[in-house]
Parts: structure tokens; C-alpha cells; sequence
């Protein structure tokens, strides 16, 4: 708090004197005081308070506007000058010096890891056709002179039907899924040949309980090896993959079912089951589920005509029933991925096999020597609903 009491008295030579009065602390009740003369006012006045300067320049224009008008103008200008210079904030200090915030380590390791070979001249990834069109043609696929595609690496590898049995003989029965039921306990696999007769089991159960190949079926679940199991055994049986997904919420996720006329929807838990059973279309016959329901969950699925079969329970149909597979070709629809629907209902997005495959070949093209082997893991951590996890 700061009051400044200033009094002037005018005497007949136009001198006065002027007090000041400076109350700076009320809890210590500290008081300054200061007289200047008239001389003193017209040239400069300092008041000096607990480290703090207030400085009133060029005080002239008082003895034209007149004695008392000009202490009250003065009283004015000090007043404020010494509020704004006492309550003022302190400067804060800094965390690091500002003149060296970012100081320059040597990283040993930058230094000794090679660079990646990439398996062209990346100032020269494309050549130029003869031609007055002087079109560019990419030197990873030799075929694309002659204005071909790449399609597949492999010719025993041209649907994802085949490219999993593939991976089965190149890695010599190696293992195929892993995965762990906490963050501290150990990785448990199942190898290629497990996984590929659980798919097919599972598949055939599918056609068991009465869906027709190249039908499409649904998947609403996280990330868990029987969403591979039921993928791979839906191409067995040349089945459609349609991947529901948490951000769709009810509504969309009740469109697509309406719009696919899915009948079948595997789905990974109790509170899935309840979600699609809020705003199931009439179309929607059948929900197996990976984990155990609550039996108000069976008896409500009851009560709306739709029934609940548990994914072991459909391994074991298939088992019995055992199917003949129905093979895919590189022409067939493989998976209809939905968009979020951001800008309005979500849109289907068909991909055939030879899509697929396709786009994974670019990939294997473009990463050269550094691409994918036998020996290699790949840590799965996108939702596999989406594309580029299950590529």
C-alpha cells in the first residue's frame, strides 16, 4: 500500500515548498518523508523506496499552470509512478541459463549405426520412356515398361489364403501367433500348423451352422489370436471380412450391419454383445462370442431372436463337420473396411485379395534387403479392424 500526501506552499516570490509523504509499508508502518523547494520540483524529483526509483522528469510546465495546480498534478504523476513501480511482479528465474538452453552432447551410438541401403539411387527412383510423352516409369518393378502392375511376388502366393500357407512352408512350421495374458507373464505361441487347423476348424464351423461361402461375416473385437483365427478361417471358405471398431459407436455400427445384411458377427466380450443387441437390425441372426456372457445377455439375445454361440463351441462344429475348404481366388472380395464416418454415415471400402497382396508387394519392393524374413517378429499393436495392421 502506498499513500502520498504532497502539500505546496506559494509565497510572493512564487517559491514554495513541497512535502512528500510516503507510507510504503503497512505492516511495518514505515514512513519517508522529503522537502524540496521550488527548484528542486522544476528540475527533477527521485524518490527512493526499499530499492525502487521513481524518477518525474522536466517539471517546467508547473510555473506556468500555477503552484497549486501544479502540486496537484504532481501528486497525481508520483502517486501512480511509485503504485506501479512497488507492486510491480517479480521476475521469475529461470529453470536453465537462456543464453545455453540447449548444450550440445556427443551421441556415441549416432555414430557407429550404419545407414539403410535403400535398393535404388534415390536421385534416380524413376527412368524415362522413349517418347514424346517422356513418361516416368519406376525402376523397382522392371514390368512397369511395359506399363504392368505388380500383382504378386510369388505365384503360389496370390490370395491371403495362400500367403499363409506360404508363410507355414517358409518358416518350416515356425511359430505363427504369440501373445501373453498379462504385462509380466511370458509369451505363449501357437506355430504354423496350429494356427492354420484351428482357421480351417473354425471356418468350417462357420459353414456348420449355416453360412454360405463368399457370405459376409463381422468381427467386433480387440486384438486377440482368435481374430486371426476367424479372419484366415473366413478365407478358407472364400468368406467377406467386415471389421466393427469401438469409434463407430452403436448407431454406425448398426448401418453397417443394416447395409452388409450381415447375419453372423463374432464378438470378443459380454459388453459387445449388449452394444450390437441395443440397436440390432432385424438381419442379425447370430453373435459368437470369445469370451463367456452373462446368462441376462443369452436371454436377452433370446427375447430379440438372435443366437449366441461361443467360439470354442464353433472350433468343435467345424471339427466334426469338417468341410471341404472353398479357395479363394485373387478376383474376390476379401474384407469390406468401413471409414469412421467423420463426414456422415461410414462407407464401405471393398478390397479384393489381389488388392491386398498387391499393395503388401510394393511394400516388400520398396524396403529391398531390409524387408521381412523368416526370422522376424512383427509387434502388432494398430487395431487389426484397421488395414494397415493387417497388412
Amino acid at each position: 500500500l502506498v499513500n502520498i500526501n504532497l502539500t505546496g506552499t506559494l509565497h510572493l516570490n512564487s517559491s514554495f515548498i513541497l512535502k512528500v509523504r510516503i507510507e510504503a509499508d503497512a505492516t511495518t508502518n514505515s514512513v519517508h518523508e522529503f522537502s524540496y523547494s521550488q527548484h528542486h520540483v522544476c528540475e527533477s524529483i527521485k524518490l527512493q523506496l526499499q530499492h525502487v526509483f521513481v524518477l518525474v522528469e522536466d517539471m517546467d510546465y508547473l510555473q506556468y499552470i500555477g503552484g497549486l495546480i501544479g502540486v496537484s498534478a504532481l501528486t497525481g504523476v508520483a502517486a501512480a509512478s511509485a503504485y506501479l513501480y512497488v507492486t510491480r511482479p517479480l521476475p521469475e528465474v529461470p529453470l536453465v541459463p537462456l543464453h545455453d538452453q540447449s548444450p550440445i552432447l556427443e551421441m556415441p551410438c549416432c555414430t557407429t549405426v550404419e545407414p539403410i541401403r535403400v535398393p535404388i539411387d534415390m536421385s534416380k527412383q524413376s527412368e524415362i520412356m522413349r517418347g514424346p510423352e517422356q513418361i516416368h516409369v519406376s525402376k523397382f518393378y522392371k514390368e512397369s515398361k511395359n506399363g504392368k502392375f505388380v500383382n504378386y511376388i510369388s505365384e503360389d502366393a496370390q490370395t491371403l489364403y495362400e500367403t499363409f500357407r506360404k508363410g507355414a512352408y517358409e518358416s518350416n512350421n515356425g511359430p505363427c501367433l504369440g501373445w501373453r495374458e498379462s504385462l509380466s507373464s511370458p509369451y505363449s505361441w501357437m506355430n504354423f500348423n496350429e494356427t492354420l487347423l484351428r482357421a480351417k476348424n473354425f471356418g468350417s464351423g462357420l459353414i456348420e451352422i449355416g453360412i454360405q461361402p463368399r457370405s459376409l461375416v463381422g468381427v467386433y473385437s480387440q486384438n486377440r489370436p482368435e481374430w486371426v483365427l476367424f479372419e484366415q478361417g473366413a478365407y478358407c471358405y472364400s468368406l467377406v471380412v467386415v471389421p466393427l471398431y469401438d469409434t463407430l459407436g452403436p448407431d454406425a455400427c448398426a448401418f453397417i450391419i443394416k447395409q452388409t445384411d450381415m447375419s453372423t458377427i463374432i464378438v470378443d466380450d459380454d459388453k459387445k454383445a449388449n452394444l450390437l443387441l441395443d440397436k440390432a437390425p432385424r438381419g442379425l441372426k447370430k453373435l459368437i462370442t470369445i469370451q463367456s456372457v452373462r446368462p441376462a445377455t443369452l436371454q436377452r439375445a433370446k427375447n430379440r431372436g438372435v443366437d449366441i454361440h461361443t467360439f470354442d463351441e464353433i472350433e468343435r462344429l467345424g471339427a466334426q463337420g469338417d468341410h471341404p475348404e472353398v479357395a479363394p481366388t485373387p478376383d474376390d472380395i476379401c474384407t469390406i473396411c468401413y471409414t469412421s464416418g467423420t463426414t456422415g454415415n461410414p462407407k464401405g471400402v471393398t478390397l479384393t485379395h489381389k488388392n491386398v497382396v498387391a499393395g503388401v508387394c510394393a511394400v516388400l519392393l520398396q524396403l529391398g534387403e531390409h524387408r521381412p524374413g523368416v526370422n522376424d517378429v512383427m509387434m502388432s499393436f494398430l487395431p487389426l479392424a484397421h488395414m494397415l495392421e493387417r497388412w
